[in-house]
């Protein structure tokens, strides 16, 4: 929600210069059932329409996209007007919690020649969207978001489920009448930090692509979790050339040039990794989480 309030207030003069030149140009003195159905075409986003008096006393029911209220008639709205910060002959009422429709909005208040005022709710994230400022909640959408749920939750099972088997492996080393080496000790350390990165990538996949991204708009990309991800890797992966190295030199010295071989890729990959964080911190981007 906060999200949405800020993204709003980044490009309120942009969104209010075109609402009001639209209400201009549709020129309505008085509501009537015909000129808010005309109201509600113009302006998707629109969900609530109602006039006023001079003393911002309501005089009409309120229209609604699907629903009329007559109840409303006679209700005192001077809470939503400062008349201080009238300028010319409209206001702008700051993003709030609508108690009529319970969603997130803003209302701007026209004074229209009669004296009277014309009150319009639009809701304020079908705003937004209407604007591309965030991202649509479609079908297509919808689609991505629960694939991407299932992938990601996968992966966090799989992360979790790897780490736990590490760990009950050594348990059961530990527990058996095998005799403990550094094969066994390497082995659970190695599915610790395989899970660990499963893990942070699940986390990050339902991060960025199923929980609500009216943030990401703002982000961009998340560089934090690629570096967490790649370092998770070559640490699993020193450690299993640091016990390749071992195992060879204990039983086999004719096998170290294929040790050799996986230190020397392994050097290469942190070389490239380094050459990775020197551009991103170039780039002026953080690589440390707030």
């Amino acid at each position: 929600m906060q999200n949405l309030v800020s993204i709003y207030e980044d490009n309120a003069a942009l969104i209010q210069k075109f609402i009001l030149a639209s209400i201009r140009k549709v020129g309505i003195v008085h509501l009537t059932n015909s000129n808010v159905n005309h109201l509600f075409s113009v302006f998707p986003s629109l969900e609530l329409a109602y006039e006023t008096d001079e003393g911002f006393a309501q005089t009409s029911p309120n229209f609604g996209r699907h629903k009329l209220e007559q109840s409303a008639v006679g209700a005192d709205r001077s809470y939503l007007i400062e008349e201080q910060k009238l300028s010319g002959d409209f206001y702008f009422h700051e993003p709030y919690l609508s108690t009529t429709t319970g969603h997130l909005c803003i209302t701007i208040v026209y004074q229209t020649s009669t004296g009277g005022y014309i009150l319009l709710d639009f809701q304020l994230r079908n705003l937004l969207e209407r604007f591309m400022l965030i991202e649509k909640n479609g079908i297509v959408k919808l689609t991505h978001r629960t694939l991407y749920g299932i992938i990601g939750a996968g992966l966090l099972f799989f992360g979790i489920f790897v780490v736990l088997y590490g760990m009950y492996s050594f348990a059961h080393y530990l527990l058996g009448s095998e005799t403990l080496s550094l094969e066994m000790v390497f082995k659970p350390v190695i599915a610790l930090t395989l899970g660990l990165a499963v893990y942070d990538l699940g986390k990050t996949i339902v991060e960025q692509e199923v929980l609500p991204k009216t943030e990401k708009v703002r982000e961009g990309f998340n560089v934090k979790t690629l570096l967490n991800f790649s370092v998770s890797i070559i640490i699993a992966l020193m450690i299993e050339a640091l016990l390749v190295v071992f195992k060879i030199s204990i039983s086999n010295y004719h096998d170290l040039p294929y040790a050799a071989s996986l230190i020397g890729a392994l050097s290469l990959l942190i070389f490239v990794f380094a050459a990775f964080v020197y551009v991103v911190k170039k780039s002026g981007i953080s690589l440390v989480s707030d």
